[in-house]
């Protein structure tokens, strides 16, 4: 029952997928990867501390550092630049937190841990739309933020269901018709959720401190199996996390 119901979720979560990422797809310059300007992502660690001026393009997070939580001055962070993306942090803790708010859309067999994954990932979506909402902020680019910071399993299958009921929870909400990436980097991507070609852009962890470093980064293979879309940088007296734009990102451009 187990294998046939993850089988299930992984192939809706594959349609899902392919959905979010099929106009990416149509329109990504597979060859071409120079990096065309920068843009800023900021998120609750700002709060304390936003910076002064205008930025062309942010990227703000909605949830506050971990999933069902809130980044309280995501309204205020929308405001310092004249277009915005957002994107939402991911995690699966486990039982009982995933039982306790994993409350549909799958029903689900006494502690069955990939079902409970999936209904997690899909009502932690849920959540961060209802906050984006309250916060009056609307985009259709949404990137799901994938870290080993957060709490996750040690089943990487239970990790990649989790994920799978986001993208379907994407899927579902009717007033927007999201394109949705995926942030990590390589070596966290790999230990939490193995060798998974999800199938949508990459917006690039690097940990690197210059622009001229992460220029680098849009050549780099994708754990994703779509161009590496962002490479960040961070800039540690500014407190800010900046990002060049590779080329495959650039047609998405006009669909935000």
């Amino acid at each position: 029952m187990r294998d046939r119901l993850f089988q299930t979720v992984i192939a809706f979560g594959g349609i899902i997928a392919l959905g979010l990422a099929i106009i990416t797809l149509a329109l990504t310059p597979l060859t071409s990867i120079a990096p065309v300007q920068a843009t800023v992502d900021m998120s609750w660690p700002n709060c304390d501390r936003l910076p002064s001026g205008q930025f062309s393009r942010v990227l703000v997070g909605v949830t506050g550092g971990l999933d069902f939580h809130t980044n309280n001055c995501a309204g205020t962070e929308a405001t310092l630049a004249n277009s915005y993306g957002l994107y939402i942090n991911s995690g699966n803790p486990g039982f009982p937190r995933i039982k306790q708010l994993g409350v549909g859309p799958m029903h689900c067999p006494n502690n069955d841990l990939i079902c409970y994954s999936y209904n997690y990932g899909y009502q932690s979506v849920i959540y961060a739309f209802r906050q984006a909402q309250l916060a009056n902020l609307h985009s259709t680019e949404w990137w799901i933020d994938v870290e080993s910071v957060n709490s996750w399993t040690s089943s990487k299958l239970a990790n990649r269901a989790d994920i799978t009921g986001m993208l379907a929870a994407f899927g579902s909400v009717k007033f927007v018709h999201p394109i949705v990436g995926i942030y990590t980097a390589p070596d966290q991507w790999n230990e939490l959720v193995g060798n998974w070609s999800v199938g949508l852009p990459l917006w690039l962890g690097t940990g690197d401190t210059t622009a001229s470093d992460a220029s680098h980064r849009c050549q780099v293979d994708s754990v994703t199996g779509v161009p590496v879309g962002l490479a960040q940088y961070t800039l540690t007296k500014q407190r800010l996390d900046y990002n060049i734009v590779c080329s495959a990102y650039k047609p998405m451009l006009k669909y935000f």
